[in-house]
């Protein structure tokens, strides 16, 4: 392996895209930063609901429980 190549987890697209940014320009891409900053919010969204879900679950199983 010579010292150019890219090692295996070096190899994945966010990295090649943060590496080809740093090397190309100093300027940030606002494009990906709102793309990710979604991601990151429809993930904690996602997250909610199911604890949402979790909590609702529990209570209507505890009120069954408690009324047998």
């Amino acid at each position: 392996m010579t010292p150019r190549q890219p090692r295996v987890s070096e190899n994945t697209i966010d990295n090649i895209s943060v590496i080809r940014t740093k090397t190309t320009s100093k300027r940030v891409n606002i494009n990906t930063l709102i793309s990710r900053y979604k991601k990151e919010k429809a993930k904690e969204k996602a997250d909610t609901y199911i604890f949402v879900g979790l909590a609702c679950t529990l209570v209507v199983i505890s009120g069954i429980l408690v009324s047998l």
